[in-house]
């Protein structure tokens, strides 16, 4: 099932707005994940979606059927969030059941689909224990299959890798999208780790200061960033922002009067820094290369320029660096330009 969000305003007191005109549709049987920094409305915009908060203006729809004023309850979603919210009295089994026993579903049926659940979750040797016994990937397992064992139309999850450490994180983003796709259900997947939103989702909704500021699939929003904020917050390492004023005699130089004269900021990603001029060069600078870091396949060069430090990963280890200024070009894969207000402009170059 489709969610669909049409000009939905939310603020409290009718004073401060804190969600901004979110008009976008996720689609059906995807994993969606909303992502951006703190603050931004992720929590805020999924809790619209199950029903625990309600909007001041707009109407949601799960389908074609409008669920503007229906509760949490009536809209049946399932929901994980961070602590997971087991209950330490009921052992795995009954932990799952309990949604099932609240619908009064018989004990015999209840556990059938408990069971069913706890195998889609690879925790069905795990059912007689409490969760206390239980480790976190475990415990977040279990907090899933008791999400779906009521059918929910949408699964709904808030932070649920928050609590793990690194390497179990990535672990348990891999279930997570087993478990969607072998179930088919729109899921809706909360976060502020960059990593985790562009690993496991099909679509990425970037959300900042109550505004969805792109939401398309992951690799385009590292290939082709909607505006500054987009392009800053994908990415690692962090895309290099330059004023467009240091690099006037360039954008002269690569790009058309009537264009470069828009251009106020250019963001270039560290691949795109490069010792050799690119066929499809777009800017070059001189600058000094200070250090060049190995580490395995990885290959980091740090560059001073106007008193600002880039990074490149275009460099290779043998460079030769020192305190000399060398040339450096940008190529167009890679290179973007931002207006004064951080909208992204389309590249129009010399032919």
């Amino acid at each position: 099932m489709n969610v669909t969000f049409e000009h939905v305003d939310l603020s409290y007191d009718d004073k401060k707005t804190i969600l901004k005109d979110l008009n976008f549709t996720i689609p059906d049987g995807k994993l969606v994940s909303l992502l951006g920094p703190s603050g931004g409305g992720k929590t805020t915009t999924l809790n619209l979606i199950s029903g625990l908060l309600h909007v001041t203006k707009g109407q949601i729809f799960f389908g074609s059927k409008e669920v503007t004023d229906q509760s949490a309850l009536e809209r049946k979603v399932g929901m994980v969030f961070q602590n997971y919210a087991l209950y330490p009295h009921l052992s795995v089994l009954d932990n799952i059941a309990f949604p099932l026993k609240m619908q009064k579903v018989n004990k015999a049926k209840r556990y059938q689909i408990a069971k069913k659940y706890a195998h889609l979750v690879h925790v069905e040797d795990q059912l007689t224990k409490k969760p206390a016994a239980l480790s976190g990937g475990q415990q977040q397992r279990v907090a899933i299959a008791r999400a779906l064992a009521k059918q929910p139309s949408l699964l709904l999850l808030d932070e649920p890798l928050s609590n793990l450490d690194a390497r179990l994180r990535i672990e348990m983003r891999q279930e997570i999208k087993r478990i969607q796709q072998e179930t088919g259900i729109t899921t809706i997947f909360v976060t502020h780790d960059q990593d985790e939103a562009l690993h496991i989702s099909d679509y990425v909704m970037v959300l900042n200061d109550g505004r969805i500021q792109q939401f398309t699939q992951p690799q385009d929003l590292y290939d082709d960033p909607k505006n500054l904020f987009v392009a800053k917050f994908i990415g690692n390492p962090v895309i290099n922002v330059l004023d467009a004023a240091d690099l006037q005699a360039s954008l002269q130089k690569y790009l058309p009067s009537n264009f470069y004269q828009q251009v106020k900021a250019v963001g270039v990603r560290a691949e795109a820094i490069l010792p050799q001029p690119p066929i499809d060069c777009v800017g070059q600078i001189q600058a000094q290369i200070d250090k060049i870091e190995h580490f395995g396949s990885s290959v980091t060069a740090n560059i001073s320029y106007h008193q600002q430090r880039l990074v490149s990963t275009g460099i290779p280890a043998n460079y030769q660096f020192g305190k000399q200024l060398v040339d450096l070009y940008f190529a167009k894969q890679g290179t973007y330009f931002f207006d004064n207000d951080g909208k992204r402009l389309e590249v129009k170059t010399h032919d």
